[in-house]
């Protein structure tokens, strides 16, 4: 929710790309949005999860780190709260 915002990007929309997961040629498309949640959910658990981070704070400091030089706005500071808003609203 917090990389597409809510699912109103051009990543959701064009290209089931629940995750705005990214490749050196820019967006990866997925067939459906059933494939883009597989792929997205698959890649948290074998990047983050599988190596224990398992906590929205854990993941920021490897996802989007602060200070990150593919960060020139500076927005991976609002990243922990971003997320954080949404898994709640979700009961987490």
């Amino acid at each position: 929710m917090h990389e597409t915002g809510n699912g109103t990007s051009n990543a959701i929309k064009t290209k089931n790309n629940v995750g705005g997961m990214m490749t050196k040629k820019g967006l990866m498309t997925f067939g459906s949005v059933d494939e883009g949640i597989d792929k997205m959910a698959s890649n948290l658990k074998r990047l983050y999860f599988d190596q224990g981070l398992t906590t929205i704070e854990q993941i920021q400091k490897k996802y989007a780190p602060v200070g990150a030089s593919n960060d020139p706005t500076g927005l991976n500071k609002n990243w922990v709260n971003g997320v954080t808003k949404y898994y709640k609203s979700l009961g987490g």
